[in-house]
């Protein structure tokens, strides 16, 4: 019986529109070249700002110098931020959700600290949930083996009591190898979602 909900946020919770971010970078004398090097060949998973490896002002500074953007920190924070936004009908889900009270949910996100407090502050909705399982305080990430074993723990769930949704498919196989119940959410067709949502609940 599922008595937990798990959200990704992501493209689950909140919609992601990264060329947003790489067409400010674009303006500030930046090359497309330079911007694919770092953000699009593993640079940026590498500097390990998600797992918790890296400080926000690191993190800050290392792209600046790393990009060479003639762009202060105010600005680079503001265009990295301004990315999101809302998935209408997931946010009435969650909405729904709270309301009732049936379920605990819960939100295990490949995050920073940037991103999640600027969500917290932008989407009401998202300080509905009960608890946050964020990447970057679980030291670890997506679809890696820890951060399920942690998030478990922190939560204090139990793994087949638990329905987790998120946008990719490794994410969900590898909480599947808990006993976790999982539906890969695509946010271009919510219908198909709410059928696999109404029938992982009635289980």
């Amino acid at each position: 019986m599922i008595k937990n909900i798990i959200f990704d946020l992501g493209n689950v919770l909140v919609d992601v529109h990264y060329e947003r971010f790489r067409e400010k970078i674009y303006s500030f004398n930046n090359s497309k070249d330079a911007y694919d090097n770092f953000f699009l060949d593993g640079n940026y998973w590498n500097l390990g700002f998600e797992a918790g490896k890296l400080t926000t002002n690191e993190f800050v500074s290392k792209c600046i110098a790393e990009l060479q953007l003639e762009m202060s920190r105010e600005n680079f924070i503001t265009a990295f931020n301004d990315v999101f936004d809302e998935i209408n009908p997931m946010k009435d889900i969650v909405q729904k959700l709270s309301k009732e009270k049936s379920y605990k949910l819960f939100l295990l996100s490949n995050t920073s600290p940037l991103h999640f407090n600027y969500v917290m502050r932008k989407f009401d909705y998202i300080n509905l949930l009960d608890k946050y399982g964020l990447s970057y305080e679980l030291k670890s990430l997506k679809p890696g083996r820890e951060i399920y074993e942690r998030a478990i723990k922190h939560f204090g769930v139990y793994p087949e009591e638990c329905l987790f949704i998120d946008d990719l498919v490794e994410n969900c196989l590898a909480a599947e190898k808990f006993g976790i119940k999982t539906i890969v959410y695509n946010k271009h067709d919510h219908n198909e979602f709410i059928n696999d949502f109404d029938n992982a609940l009635k289980v």
